[in-house]
């Protein structure tokens, strides 16, 4: 019989808040984090709306040193929201056993901190280098800014699973992931495994991003993925609205502690709730594009129930993916018909993302704690600027306002570009 998941401590900063309560006390009042871009001078750009952490002042006094020079704002946030779930928890890491202790996080890689002009400036060494050989390499290492020394690290995904296992003494498992929109959907699913199969009584997993640049601005933009209600950037997201018109890029972190149910209970924890599901699949169709017929993300959420020992009849609510492109919310309330058939109608669904932008790898874990706190607290979460129906998208989205209801099982969706899919299933703790 496998061992048993809880959910003990919870960590987000997000564009509604710098902590727990401030985002979830936004989510319930529908409020948005979203606004006019100030990370960079976007007002060139077509699209000038993000949703950007506010006041964000990072804790870098009791960095280890080796740390000091690797961690972009991405990693800082995540190490942040790490601190507030482990203090969430009550966990003495001194007392336990650090092998006994992993780390499973979905991460993005830094953009923002570089600027363009020192990377163009030592790329002329760099190219002087491989034309003229050691003698110019050597004038390379002398000349290059310590922003191009570190470029090959900082880039790196797994930084920030290093950075908390070194911050947190941690000896375990470190797994990092990187599937675009599902990465900590994934952390979070793998955390759950190693935890049942007895390799590790504690996972800190979840996942961090920040990729408000220029890069990815425009790069999204070019696609024809985001919103350019640049003039309304609160009324912008509207996931499921016949008239949206793109997804709002966002940032933030979302940081659980996962406990063996029995771990948990000898050291007297108090347990929000139970991570009772995972299911994962692919959708083999396009690496921008969704299924018109929802096909791939019904597989994730049909073995997340069974991996739950769930039966359909027992979901109170689905957070769904719900990015607010004209694609995606079809052929996700597709994939929701399809394993749930004629009770699709009668079961509550609603986007974060309406509220929060689009947190790219860290969307699952933040969208997972919100989940967590609708089961404990029986309120369900709004779709915020639900206006005009789309008769494709003919589900409950609840519009607008929060909604008091008995949630006992919860599904959060998280269905990535590339057709990574990833569902969490949570159930409320009874003992």
């Amino acid at each position: 019989m496998k061992r048993r998941v809880v959910i003990t401590g919870l960590g987000a900063i997000t564009p509604l808040g710098n902590n727990l309560a401030q985002t979830w006390n936004g989510v319930i009042n529908g409020r948005s984090g979203i606004g006019q871009i100030t990370i960079f001078d976007a007002s060139r750009f077509p699209v000038r709306i993000a949703g950007e952490v506010k006041d964000f002042i990072p804790e870098t006094n009791n960095l280890p040193p080796d740390l000091s020079m690797f961690a972009g704002r991405s990693v800082l946030l995540g190490l942040a929201a790490a601190r507030m779930a482990v203090a969430d928890a009550g966990l003495d890491l001194d007392r336990e056993n650090p092998r006994l202790i992993g780390v499973s996080i979905g991460g993005d890689e830094e953009y923002q901190e570089f600027g363009m002009m020192p990377i163009l400036y030592d790329m002329r060494y760099a190219y002087r280098a491989f034309v003229h050989g050691m003698p110019a390499y050597c004038e390379l290492l002398h000349h290059a800014t310590p922003t191009a020394k570190l470029w090959a690290f900082r880039k790196k995904t797994d930084i920030g699973s290093k950075a908390i296992a070194l911050t947190f003494h941690i000896e375990g498992p470190s797994e990092t992931s990187h599937t675009a929109c599902s990465s900590s959907g994934h952390a979070l699913g793998k955390a759950k495994r190693l935890i049942e199969q007895g390799e590790c009584d504690i996972m800190i997993a979840g996942g961090h991003c920040s990729m408000i640049s220029e890069f990815s601005i425009a790069g999204f933009h070019l696609l024809g993925t985001l919103s350019t209600r640049n003039d309304e950037p609160q009324r912008a997201c509207r996931p499921f609205d016949l008239n949206r018109d793109g997804f709002v890029m966002g940032e933030g972190a979302g940081i659980v502690v996962l406990e063996e149910l029995e771990h948990a209970r000898r050291r007297g924890a108090r347990i929000y709730a139970e991570l009772a599901g995972y299911g994962a699949s692919s959708n083999a169709y396009r690496l921008t594009d969704t299924p018109p017929d929802g096909r791939g993300g019904d597989i994730a959420m049909r073995r997340a129930l069974e991996d739950g020992c769930l039966d359909p009849a027992d979901i109170s609510y689905i957070n769904a993916h719900g990015t607010g492109t004209l694609l995606n919310d079809r052929s996700e309330t597709r994939s929701i018909k399809n394993v749930f058939k004629d009770r699709a109608p009668a079961i509550p669904i609603s986007s974060s993302k309406s509220m929060l932008g689009h947190l790219v790898c860290s969307s699952s874990a933040v969208e997972l704690i919100i989940t967590v706190l609708a089961v404990v607290h029986d309120i369900i979460p709004p779709t915020i600027n639900y206006e005009t129906p789309d008769p494709d998208c003919d589900l409950d989205y609840v519009p607008n306002t929060a909604r008091e209801q008995r949630v006992m099982a919860a599904l959060s969706n998280s269905f990535a570009f590339g057709g990574q899919n990833a569902t969490l299933a949570v159930k409320k703790f009874t003992g």
